[in-house]
């Protein structure tokens, strides 16, 4: 989606909105990203100095073409709350303005020039900062995931996000009664998991904690549990003070299923037991076969969109494509087989630059050898989705009805390896041999196979050091055997 785009959507009065899943904004609940910008007149501010001095800050990020910002910025509702519970009221709270567009001029905030909706500096006692493309101060709007303006957010002392939107002083002000707050000496707590969801085989748990007592926090225990059982466990040590945060790492845990619930506690002694957990599911497909077949039709914004396939065991990228050309919107831009090593865990994600995920008709679809729908994803794709796609079985040759039995010998091979295929009936079988990428490097046969045993001898002299396969396909399903070819 385009800034032309949203800017008329915008003039028009029509706030835009994407699917939470898609992490178009930043989800309420989450911690906000630190920042430390500098406003027109030249001063400098930090978001979580202010909020370690007790304040809740409000965030107005707007647009200078923005009609709806416009509107809300002339009810005065955040002047009003400024200078009520601002630093010259009971200093509660503190209020900015971030034009977020990142190619606005100062003129156009003092309202000078056609692509303005006002003068938005006179009359605004709270800080403005301005935001450039290519500056550091523009990293303030990834990092919030704006998707719209306006965008306006309440920040708790304790970090904590919430998208408040364009209310009254009296519900804005209100709002920071929602804000958790330190009430016993002795109290760490758990406020967000940021360890992977999807992963096939092992994961590394990670959390942020927090300090919500008076005293300062030097140590606690965490524990790990699936289940009833406990899969990993840290004495933590540190030295936070009162809404201080630290990222943990529990290590490394093994997953046994394709769906895991997993509950982290602090299990040492404090005073205050109610945020003391948190939990979260790791998932992955189970039993991918070796053969999976990929679609990718884009949006409207194909140059938003690309996406790779990893192994997990080595980080290497197996196959990758896009972004693709503007010529390409709306279209099927990738229907292939995908070959995958062997047995194994593969990671799938699909990126979109601009956050809003692949929209309306388009899609990302895989599926299994037989056609089977394995994961997919649209606008919950965000600015990424991952799949984690374990393979347990390297040929997957019960996928084939026809097909009775297949060996290939030797292995590794070094001139040539013969490749025997056994029949239970008569079948139209095409065979060849790809690369790790999918790539047909020798066409063995594509007939009609009576049934009995077949053999066939196959030159691997012009092939270079390293892993094939012998690709086989017959009614529409699809199996692999995997060989290395060593001279």
């Amino acid at each position: 989606m385009k800034k032309i785009y949203l800017s008329l959507l915008l003039v028009l009065g029509i706030v835009v909105f994407s699917n939470t899943n898609a992490k178009a904004q930043l989800e309420n609940g989450t911690i906000a990203p630190d920042w430390t910008l500098t406003d027109i007149n030249g001063v400098q501010w930090n978001l979580y100095t202010l909020l370690d001095e007790g304040k809740s800050v409000f965030i107005d990020f707007s647009a200078v073409w923005c009609g709806p910002c416009w509107s809300y910025h002339n009810t005065g509702n955040l002047e009003t709350l400024y200078e009520d519970y601002g630093p010259d009221g009971t200093n509660e709270v503190m209020v900015f303005f971030i034009e977020g567009d990142g190619a606005s001029t100062i003129d156009e905030l003092n309202g000078i020039g056609a692509g303005t909706q006002g003068d938005w500096v006179s009359g605004t006692g709270y800080p403005i900062i301005l935001t450039q493309a290519g500056d550091p101060s523009y990293s303030v709007v990834p990092d919030y995931e704006i998707a719209y303006f306006p965008t306006i957010y309440r920040v708790c002392q304790n970090r904590i996000i919430e998208e408040v939107g364009q209310v009254s002083t009296a519900v804005l002000y209100a709002s920071i009664d929602d804000c958790a707050s330190a009430s016993v000496n002795v109290d760490p707590s758990i406020l967000t998991y940021d360890g992977p969801v999807i992963g096939c085989s092992e994961v590394d748990l990670e959390i942020t904690i927090q300090n919500m007592g008076f005293d300062p926090l030097t140590a606690c225990t965490i524990t790990a549990f699936d289940g009833a059982t406990e899969i990993a466990s840290i004495a933590w040590t540190g030295n936070l003070t009162t809404y201080q945060i630290d990222n943990v790492s529990l290590g490394t845990v093994s997953l046994t299923d394709a769906s895991t619930d997993i509950e982290i506690r602090i299990t040492s002694v404090d005073d205050n037991d109610l945020n003391n957990s948190i939990e979260t599911t790791i998932t992955y497909e189970d039993d991918v076969t070796v053969v999976i077949h990929l679609e990718v039709k884009t949006d409207e914004y194909p140059t938003e969109t690309r996406w790779e396939l990893v192994d997990e065991s080595t980080g290497d990228v197996l196959y990758e494509d896009g972004p693709y050309s503007n010529g390409e919107n709306s279209e099927i831009v990738y229907d292939e087989d995908l070959i995958l090593p062997g047995v194994g865990c593969y990671t799938f994600t699909c990126y979109d630059a601009y956050g809003d995920g692949l929209l309306g008709a388009a899609y990302y679809k895989i599926f299994a050898s037989d056609g089977g729908l394995i994961t997919s994803g649209g606008e919950n794709v965000g600015f990424e989705k991952s799949d984690a796609l374990k393979v347990n079985n390297e040929t997957a040759i019960e996928d084939i009805a026809a097909l009775n039995g297949v060996s290939l010998y030797p292995n590794p091979a070094n001139t040539s390896f013969t490749f025997d295929i056994n029949m239970n009936q008569t079948a139209e079988v095409a065979i060849s041999v790809v690369d790790i990428y999918g790539k047909v490097i020798a066409n063995i046969a594509n007939s009609a196979l009576v049934a009995g045993l077949h053999s066939f001898e196959v030159s691997t002299e012009n092939m270079s050091n390293g892993i094939y396969f012998v690709k086989m396909t017959e009614g529409g399903n699809n199996a692999a055997v995997k060989f290395t070819v060593f001279h």
